[in-house]
């Protein structure tokens, strides 16, 4: 099997998160909380940035930079 080529014995594993677009942090869905669902906006627990929230599908087998 050519590099290229993913494994179809592997497994993908895709999470819902919520990437800071100030530092990059990640935010998992399950860590977000009902009023940040409520009112649509995310403060970033790393940087204190907050906005919008964008949930964004990841491949979670990837390493995390």
């Amino acid at each position: 099997m050519s590099p290229h080529t993913p494994d179809p014995r592997e497994r993908r594993h895709w999470e819902s998160v919520h990437i800071c677009p100030k530092c990059d942090h990640v935010l998992n869905l399950a860590e977000i909380d009902l009023k940040t669902i409520t009112t649509g906006i995310v403060s970033c627990l790393n940087c204190d940035w907050s906005g919008p929230i964008e949930i964004q599908m990841i491949d979670g087998t990837a390493p995390q930079a």
